[in-house]
C-alpha cells in the first residue's frame, strides 16, 4: 500500500510541476501557424529576461507570427498583470537587414494587461524583411526589444 500510494504521490507532483512551470513555446500554444525559427529575450536595461518573443513560419503561406510570453521573473501568471505588447510589420522592398525599416502594410499589433502573454500577431512577407518590436511592464520596470528587418527572403 506504501508503495502505491508513494507512486501516486509522485505523479501527482511530477504532474504538478508541469502545471506551475511556464510553458515551452509550441504553435498549438500561442496560435501561430507553422514551426518555431526563432526566439529573442526582452530585457530590462538591467539585464532581467522579462519575456521572450516567440517567432513562427509557415512556408506553405509565406505568413511569419510571434507572441510575447512573460517569464517569472516578468510577472508570468500574476494575478495583477502589467502591460505587455507585441508589434510586427513587414518591410518595403529593398530594405537592408538589421536596418530601421518603413512598413509596407498595417502592422499587426497586441497591447493589454494579460497574466502570461500578448499575441498572436503576423503578416505575409514572403521574400521580405520583417520588424518586430515587444515591451514588457513588471513592478513598474519596463523592458523592451526592437528586432530591426529580421528574417529576410
Amino acid at each position: 500500500m506504501r508503495r502505491i500510494t508513494a507512486i501516486i504521490s509522485a505523479l501527482f507532483f511530477t504532474m504538478l510541476a508541469g502545471f506551475i512551470m511556464a510553458p515551452s513555446a509550441s504553435a498549438a500554444g500561442y496560435g501561430c501557424p507553422g514551426s518555431q525559427i526563432d526566439t529573442y529575450a526582452v530585457k530590462t536595461s538591467g539585464g532581467t529576461t522579462y519575456s521572450n518573443i516567440y517567432l513562427y513560419y509557415d512556408s506553405a503561406t509565406g505568413t511569419n507570427c510571434a507572441s510575447n510570453v512573460r517569464t517569472s521573473a516578468g510577472g508570468y501568471g500574476t494575478s495583477n498583470p502589467q502591460a505587455i505588447d507585441v508589434q510586427i510589420w513587414r518591410c518595403v522592398a529593398g530594405s537592408t537587414p538589421g536596418a530601421a525599416c518603413t512598413a509596407d502594410t498595417p502592422i499587426d499589433g497586441d497591447y493589454g494587461y494579460y497574466q502570461y502573454y500578448a499575441g498572436p500577431v503576423d503578416v505575409t512577407a514572403s521574400n521580405r524583411c520583417i520588424t518586430i518590436f515587444a515591451q514588457t511592464r513588471h513592478n513598474d520596470v519596463w523592458a523592451k526589444r526592437t528586432l530591426n528587418a529580421v528574417h529576410c527572403g
